[in-house]
């Protein structure tokens, strides 16, 4: 293997640009990435999927014929370290930002970048709180928590689900608080009913208290949601099934990552969740993590690409802006309709407040893996 290709992460925390010299890459873009590369959300951002788009465009030729640098910062999940970190990148000389997977370190972030008119863009971020407190150059790669709730709320609904228990937690900014009730919206408008509500905070070892609450539901849940990340998931879903409460449980894409199928155990057959993409043969998400594989990168989730999506997001812009001005990018990228993307089949900006209209995915575990079972469009969407 070509050693310009052997990416390791060393070199991206360091900083390091992707192919040539600082002094050959005047003129370039430069994408200031504050990840969290370790911690809680490490799951949930896609810095190697970040790094690796940027190896194949730059291998490709780079941009308007200039290469990238993308400049990557741990923000150790931490949303003070996250703004901290924005401020050096734009010291740095980025040219757009992307920020980690919660409205408490991406609004900040956004406020520093504004007086540049900087884009600011998520990887993994699905909470429309934060494009809706930064209106003028805050942006979800993913699609938003309102569509996402919907669409698990259609599919229980359809599956013959009428009364719902939510699980809540305050403690990843509003992602397990705010997207149980964006569920609870479309579930009760399609005529189902809210039985309970059972609170949790991740880092759990055991479930078993919240599994006993809603067991002892006066009214029983025939039906559970929660947006919950790893190992959370998995632990609350072998619970259940460890203690004989086979209740289907939905979900979005704090599932999405391997690690749920071994923690999960049999309690993997009771979850079905929404997420971003899916890598089936001959698309272009699987393309992309065989090519991306092939270079050393670690391809661990459907976070890594959305990492290399965001990338696309930019590059677009810019080249529909024909300019690396922070200002000119942000301005682009309100107007994208259409794209195709590298996790979903099309991506548009345009008319979406900062978050995008894109298609999902519906899956489930089947014989130690992840299936696709439906690509949901909900009918309705709650406002966010």
């Amino acid at each position: 293997m070509n050693s310009t290709h052997k990416r390791t992460l060393a070199a991206l925390l360091a900083g390091v640009a992707l192919t040539l010299p600082a002094a050959a890459q005047e003129d370039g873009l430069v994408i200031g990435h504050a990840a969290a590369v370790t911690g809680l959300l490490a799951p949930y951002d896609g810095p190697d999927g970040v790094a690796c788009r940027v190896a194949q465009i730059n291998d490709a030729g780079g941009i308007l014929g200039k290469p990238v640098t993308l400049l990557t910062r741990d923000t150790k999940s931490d949303p003070v370290t996250a703004a901290n970190i924005a401020q050096e990148l734009i010291d740095a000389g980025a040219d757009v930002l992307f920020g980690p997977p919660t409205d408490d370190g991406l609004i900040p972030m956004a406020g520093l970048a504004l007086g540049q008119g900087m884009a600011v863009l998520s990887v993994g971020s699905t909470q429309p709180a934060f494009p809706q407190a930064s209106p003028e150059n805050g942006y979800l790669v993913p699609y938003g928590d309102n569509a996402s709730g919907a669409a698990a709320a259609e599919l229980a609904y359809a599956a013959g689900h009428r009364k719902a228990a939510l699980m809540i937690a305050h403690d990843v900014g509003a992602y397990s608080l705010v997207t149980p009730e964006y569920f609870a919206q479309a579930f009760e408008k399609l005529g189902g009913k809210i039985v309970g509500r059972v609170a949790y905070h991740h880092g759990l070892a055991d479930y078993t208290p919240q599994v006993t609450e809603i067991s002892n539901m006066a009214e029983k849940p025939d039906v559970i949601f929660g947006a919950i990340l790893v190992p959370d998931a998995g632990v609350f879903l072998r619970t259940l099934a460890s203690a004989d409460v086979n209740i289907p449980v939905y979900g979005t894409d704090g599932f999405d990552d391997p690690s749920l199928i071994p923690v999960s155990g049999e309690g993997g057959k009771l979850a079905t969740f929404i997420t971003h993409g899916f890598p089936s043969e001959g698309s272009a998400l699987k393309a992309f993590y065989e090519d991306c594989a092939a270079r050393g990168f670690n391809v661990q989730n459907i976070f890594f690409g959305l990492g290399g999506e965001a990338v696309d997001v930019v590059k677009t812009a810019v080249e529909a802006a024909g300019s690396f001005e922070p200002a000119a990018i942000n301005a682009a990228i309100r107007e994208i309709q259409g794209m195709k993307g590298i996790a979903s089949g099309s991506i548009t900006y345009k008319d979406q407040n900062g978050t995008p209209l894109k298609e999902m995915v519906a899956l489930q575990i089947k014989d130690g893996a992840f299936v696709e079972v439906a690509r949901p469009t909900p009918a309705w969407v709650p406002a966010p």
